[in-house]
């Protein structure tokens, strides 16, 4: 397993420097180009550009964050390293803004976020103070390390479990509509014209394509699932 690094901006101050480095890897203070932190390995590294919240505030209303984004999603390496994420880490809380600002401040905010999220396409994580940014570090290098942000949906996450009292033929349909592309509606014409689920399993491509609405693709990937 290759082992990860923290590599620390110089400009970060002497405590969050303190705090990250007892974060459980192996870590370096650095002149970074790009980002405040960068968590990386030999097959990628994720670049983390943190704010504090009034940092993050300031820079939405003098328009400074969107350059600072706009040179992370651009880039495609660091250090080294290729980028196969990018995060913007919101340190601190909104509560001082609660009582003083008004809606128009909060409509920029929320707006801004989802400019963020969904034009730049960086995920946003805020963390209230230091204690939760030294959790959300050790823990977001424990799941890199262990590679369970590369994985995908683990099939329990997908669909609910079938109830135990369900007629045998809804059962059928239940597992034929677990396999990717294949509805209800497809489900229920593999039943009806295979018979049984044995039937599809053993069914090749060209004999799955003559069940309506199964074209190529999805007959190879009902292939694929059984064999």
């Amino acid at each position: 397993m290759d082992q990860m690094k923290l590599l620390i901006d110089q400009r970060e101050g002497d405590r969050i420097k303190e705090m990250a480095s007892a974060c459980g890897c192996e870590t370096q203070v650095v002149q970074l180009p790009l980002g405040d932190f960068l968590i990386a390995k030999d097959d990628g590294a994720i670049v983390i550009e943190r704010k504090s919240v009034s940092d993050f505030v300031s820079s939405v209303r003098s328009n400074r964050l969107w350059d600072q984004l706009l040179r992370v999603s651009k880039a495609d390496s660091i250090e080294g390293y290729q980028i196969k994420r990018r995060l913007l880490l919101l340190h601190g809380s909104f509560n001082e803004y609660l009582l003083q600002e008004n809606d128009r401040f909060w409509r920029s905010i929320a707006g801004a976020m989802l400019e963020v999220i969904f034009v730049y396409g960086i995920p946003i994580i805020q963390v209230e103070d230091d204690a939760a940014l030294e959790a959300f570090l050790r823990i977001l290098i424990q799941r890199e390390e262990l590679g369970q942000d590369d994985g995908i949906p683990k099939a329990r996450w997908f669909r609910r479990p079938a109830p135990s009292e369900l007629p045998i033929k809804d059962k059928k349909l239940y597992v034929l509509e677990s396999i990717p592309l294949v509805g209800g509606h497809l489900a229920r014409s593999l039943l009806d014209h295979f018979g049984a689920i044995a039937g599809v399993a053993t069914a090749a491509p060209e004999e799955l394509m003559e069940v309506l609405g199964i074209g190529k693709k999805r007959a190879e990937i009902i292939y694929e699932v059984f064999h």
